[in-house]
């Protein structure tokens, strides 16, 4: 095939998901981590090693606060290499990504973000709801929210990269999955916007634990909630019309397929699906959901 050499870089619980995924698909990948374990891949501890390997696709799954630095050291001694997917968000701010850009137009990559609940089957009907009552939306609510403690129980709180805002997180870079759907069903032509953010739990953080954000569209307003406190987690979407139709979603309902989202893009970005492929986070996408959090 055409597409067994895949790197992955980063090997943490979502590196590990890829890297499973990517086995299931038939390719060993090769995998940069100081961390292996028992899984059948080529795990590597520099990229160094892959020099004179014709690496087409890499996937950057390291702490946000990496991804713009891996990126750098993979194109500096990778050839053949065209096309990268870096976990959600690109990177910790605005700033630093536009330097994503810079590589990419140098370097003729092709970059997507990892935003897989996209490839969620019923935004094909939440889609086709928008289509058809547009004119008579007025509401749009947002939400997601889930005890940090919950969250992650395998790691102890001060050591997840969520808990720190120097190492990408904060719950507007974690749970930007939300920011970058509204944006994909609305567009990015809204008339203004309002943004709270901040910490406001007694979680040992210094990162922002609640987010909240109206985009208005001036006939409408998409407001988004994000948080690290609630529980049991809420993850939900609601559209409210002015002739009564309502469409509503509870993806805490859909567990499975959320994981096989990711299954499915990864799928669109080897090109395995190409009928999907429009469904990818262009990197000029995954931009503008870094620009829209900007204060």
């Amino acid at each position: 095939m055409g597409f067994e050499k895949v790197l992955l870089v980063g090997y943490g619980s979502i590196g590990k998901r890829h890297a499973r995924n990517l086995i299931g698909l038939g390719i060993t990948p090769y995998v940069l981590t100081r961390h292996p374990d028992g899984l059948k891949a080529r795990f590597l501890k520099d990229v160094k090693e892959l020099k004179g390997e014709a690496i087409k696709y890499c996937i950057i799954s390291s702490p946000t606060a990496r991804h713009l630095d891996d990126l750098r050291k993979c194109a500096g001694y990778l050839t053949g290499f065209k096309s990268v997917l870096i976990e959600k968000p690109l990177d910790c701010s605005y700033e630093r990504a536009i330097k994503i850009k810079r590589i990419a137009d140098r370097k003729g990559l092709e970059i997507f973000t990892a935003y897989n609940l996209r490839f969620l089957d019923v935004f094909d009907e939440i889609k086709e709801f928008v289509k058809r009552h547009l004119s008579g939306i007025r509401i749009v609510e947002v939400v997601a929210g889930q005890d940090l403690k919950e969250w992650r129980p395998y790691k102890e709180l001060r050591q997840s990269y969520s808990a720190h805002r120097k190492q990408g997180g904060g719950v507007d870079l974690d749970l930007s999955h939300e920011l970058d759907y509204a944006l994909w069903l609305f567009g990015d032509r809204f008339k203004s916007k309002f943004i709270y953010r901040a910490k406001i739990s007694n979680l040992e953080i210094d990162s922002p634990d609640i987010f909240k954000i109206i985009l208005n569209y001036r006939k409408f307003i998409v407001g988004i909630s994000l948080d690290y406190i609630r529980s049991p987690k809420e993850r939900y979407l609601k559209i409210i019309c002015d002739n009564g139709k309502q469409l509503y979603h509870d993806f805490t309902q859909d567990p499975l397929e959320i994981e096989d989202s990711y299954k499915k893009m990864l799928k669109a970005f080897l090109g395995i699906d190409k009928p999907s492929r429009h469904k990818l986070c262009s990197l000029k996408e995954g931009l503008n959901v870094l620009k829209v959090l900007e204060v």
